[in-house]
């Protein structure tokens, strides 16, 4: 979660403040359709700046006596493989029917309903893929009558804790209590929304990550820049966490220029070398799109045409914060 105060936040899109140089409408657009959008927190009226966050931010909107009934317990899960779970992930493991481990610290549940802060419709152009890894929200992203009071209560109690009621705090995160709800697969799919501001020349959609919506398709984040669709631009790394084996590991997209791109490697911290996926053409029209897992952090991505020749060797640069860390 970023360390920024609510106030500089503000004054980063209002361009206000003692050392504002005026806003960045541009970045402002990019940072806006990337991979946590701000929701608005219904009858409380508040929205914080800062759509960017790797949490979503909003004052919490309290009310709905009604709640699910506890479910009945199945039996437990041994204790070595509930080591490394929050406690509440442990009884969510242990009581919740269809709940299971998906990684050390980590549990999956069933979606108990539809969300109450449901992602933007996306108008999906051409066809999506399905990516190697299941989308996951949070549990207060969901009605509070649904969901068992115990597990709404103690989430948003630890939610709460990383704000407060005046400046706002996290709402539907998953790592604060290692319980994701189940949205299914995600998939790599050139989308409009409504909203996104202004296309690069000559582009119809752009990338962002979706799921099912029912029939349609829920936008769930972009890449943050679209940067790597102008011509001879360098390539962008686009990177988040993944389930490699049973362990944290990373899913890394990558976007460059052309269709020139034939193969791609991505290379672990570790020295692991993995085979990407490669969509050149067929998912951003006239744009080379490529994905791939490895265990642990990414290092670098390699793209090569169809003679084998390094088209770029991409190291991924330093970063310092979340919002700095979404495009490498």
């Amino acid at each position: 979660m970023s360390d920024r105060t609510v106030a500089e936040l503000e004054q980063l899109l209002t361009g206000t403040g003692p050392s504002a140089p005026g806003p960045d409408l541009d970045l402002i657009r990019r940072r806006g359709r990337g991979r946590r959008r701000l929701r608005r927190a219904g009858a409380a009226g508040g929205v914080i700046a800062g759509a960017a966050l790797v949490t979503v931010l909003a004052v919490a909107v309290t009310g709905g006596a009604e709640r699910a009934a506890d479910p009945v317990a199945p039996p437990k899960a041994p204790a070595s493989s509930r080591a490394g779970l929050s406690e509440l992930a442990q009884r969510a493991l242990a009581e919740i029917p269809g709940a299971e481990q998906v990684s050390p610290s980590m549990v999956s549940i069933p979606a108990p309903g539809r969300r109450s802060m449901p992602g933007s419709d996306a108008e999906v152009h051409g066809e999506a893929v399905q990516l190697p890894e299941q989308a996951y929200a949070g549990v207060t992203m969901f009605e509070r009558k649904d969901v068992p009071a115990w597990l709404y209560d103690g989430t948003e109690a630890l939610e709460k804790a990383e704000g407060d009621e005046q400046t706002g705090y996290p709402v539907g995160t998953t790592d604060l209590t290692g319980i994701g709800v189940d949205l299914g697969p995600r998939y790599l799919g050139c989308v409009t929304t409504e909203g996104a501001g202004e296309l690069p020349a000559g582009e119809t959609c752009y990338p962002a990550m979706v799921t099912r919506q029912g029939d349609g398709w829920s936008y769930e984040w972009g890449m943050g820049t679209e940067r790597f669709l102008e011509p001879g631009a360098p390539m962008e790394v686009f990177t988040t966490d993944a389930v490699v084996d049973g362990n944290a590991g990373t899913l890394a997209i990558a976007g460059l220029d052309g269709t020139g791109v034939a193969r791609a490697v991505f290379v672990g911290t570790d020295g692991t070398q993995v085979e990407g996926t490669v969509l050149a053409g067929t998912l951003v029209p006239g744009e080379s799109m490529f994905f791939g897992e490895v265990p642990g952090p990414l290092a670098r991505v390699i793209a090569y045409d169809a003679a084998g020749t390094v088209i770029e060797d991409h190291p991924l640069r330093e970063c310092k914060d979340p919002v700095d860390c979404e495009v490498r």
